[in-house]
């Protein structure tokens, strides 16, 4: 059962008995504890990251998106809340091989950068280099999360996909 609403627990009566509508009201708690909103989206298409710019990263592909939180083709950096409430979110950044400088994944909160949550690694030359971040944010209907990349090669350093991948995770975990 997708996009089921946050469940409202309900008050009874003094004299009350239990009715369909209560028994739906429980069935309805249920399926959305079941079927929380998640998307674990990845990207599939190299991408050119330019030098000590954050860049929200684009993500091609959806592992899972159990609410319509993201579209592969239009805005596909974001993952945009359908439910309100507290959401953990990871993502990690992958760099081509590059010897020079730092890599950063850095969350943002409609496009606003969450610096707090922000993971520096130095690059290694010979081997891609990733980057990964996380944190838990509220989010109300409408926001949106992205994972930015950043990088100090001294120029532009594409994304890596066929080993380490850029990917971000995203959990609803309380209202």
């Amino acid at each position: 059962m997708a996009n089921a609403p946050v469940p409202v627990p309900r008050t009874f009566g003094v004299s009350e008995f239990e009715a369909s509508a209560y028994l739906n009201s429980v069935r309805d708690a249920l399926n959305f504890l079941l079927n929380p909103p998640i998307a674990q989206l990845i990207q599939n298409t190299v991408q050119s990251i330019p030098n000590s710019t954050i860049t929200p990263v684009s993500y091609d592909g959806s592992v899972v998106d159990t609410y319509g939180m993201h579209s592969n083709s239009t805005n596909n950096t974001r993952a945009v809340a359908q439910i309100a409430g507290w959401y953990y979110v990871s993502g990690i950044d992958a760099f081509a091989s590059n010897s020079t400088g730092a890599r950063v994944a850095r969350l943002r909160k409609t496009g606003t950068d969450v610096v707090y949550f922000d993971v520096w690694d130095q690059a290694v030359n010979g081997q891609p280099t990733a980057s990964a971040t996380a944190g838990m944010l509220f989010l109300n209907v409408g926001d949106y999360i992205e994972v930015g990349a950043y990088q100090t090669s001294g120029g532009a350093l594409n994304t890596f996909t066929t080993g380490p991948q850029a990917g971000m995770t995203v959990i609803w975990k309380h209202a």
